[in-house]
């Protein structure tokens, strides 16, 4: 592998779920085709960002909230939402009908957690300063790039907030409309979630002791505790992956594991791999070498 090659926390993370996802997202790269789900996903990203970014804007420039504040919410909300409509037009205008029919779900979920965040900006006022709390409560970063030279892992962490005592947490934002996806999944999300702790402590010098996602569907969020012992065994997971090509495709996963292969995004393809020429595979997947698609990343 070359010594130029940067791994993402989502392709480490696959390792967890599955060594044979990890070995075909790096012999055949995704081609990244959208479609309703991954729009939706990709979309909603984009408009809690914003929405974060003009809370903490707004409530930096009031400096503490009156019944005046309610009033600022749902014009925050609509600019949030003009906003949506915009980016769907210029980056999703295949799919506008569908992200104009979830803008009234989308105003529904800010509204409450506009509320969340406001009475945790309560509490946080009883220990310190509204803008301390302010620090606490929104992100303090937004879609960081994070990149660590020693490890060789880049990857973009959707939200970075300050802790106690000068620590870190991330935050990562999913779209999982099924819980019962998201548990499955719960594992290789705790990996990618170790990477970005990793990544953020390198550029930082800051500790990561607490990582959460947030789930955009219904605002419900899942915290991990990270150790040291953590943070240790991802690496060795990103070691592993590193030489995943070096042998031939691992097998498919059995026994209760393969549950998990019901609620793999790539099950057709890999199912199909067995029985299929590497021509095939290429002309299905609009195969791109992955050496050009690693050039890429860097452009």
């Amino acid at each position: 592998m070359s010594k130029s090659y940067y791994q993402t926390p989502t392709g480490i993370a696959s390792y967890v779920y599955c060594p044979r996802l990890c070995y075909i997202n790096k012999s055949f790269p995704y081609s990244g085709k959208k479609t309703k789900y991954t729009v939706i996903g990709l979309f909603e990203h984009e408009v809690l960002a914003k929405h974060a970014e003009l809370t903490r804007l707004d409530w930096l420039k009031v400096k503490k909230l009156t019944e005046k504040s309610t009033d600022l919410e749902r014009q925050r909300i609509d600019k949030v939402l003009d906003f949506a409509i915009n980016i769907s037009k210029e980056n999703y205008p295949h799919f506008l009908d569908v992200l104009k029919n979830n803008l009234d779900s989308l105003r529904y979920r800010l509204s409450i957690l506009d509320l969340k965040r406001v009475d945790e900006i309560r509490k946080f006022e009883e220990i310190g300063s509204f803008s301390e709390a302010v620090d606490y409560v929104l992100p303090w970063k937004l879609e960081e790039w994070l990149v660590s030279e020693k490890y060789k892992i880049r990857g973009r962490a959707d939200a970075l907030y300050k802790g106690y005592e000068g620590t870190i947490i991330v935050e990562d934002i999913k779209s999982h409309g099924n819980r019962l996806d998201a548990f499955i999944h719960q594992d290789e999300h705790k990996a990618q979630l170790t990477t970005y702790a990793i990544l953020a402590e390198e550029k930082y010098q800051m500790p990561v002791k607490q990582v959460r996602i947030l789930y955009s569907q219904d605002l419900s969020v899942e915290e991990f505790d990270i150790s040291d012992k953590d943070k240790f065994d991802l690496i060795k997971i990103k070691k592993k992956s590193d030489k995943i090509l070096e042998s031939g495709i691992p097998k498919k996963l059995e026994g209760e594991e393969s549950l998990k292969c019901k609620h793999c995004y790539r099950r057709e393809f890999c199912f199909g791999l067995d029985q299929r020429t590497d021509d095939e595979i290429r002309d299905d997947v609009n195969f791109e070498p992955i050496g050009e698609v690693w050039k890429k990343e860097w452009r």
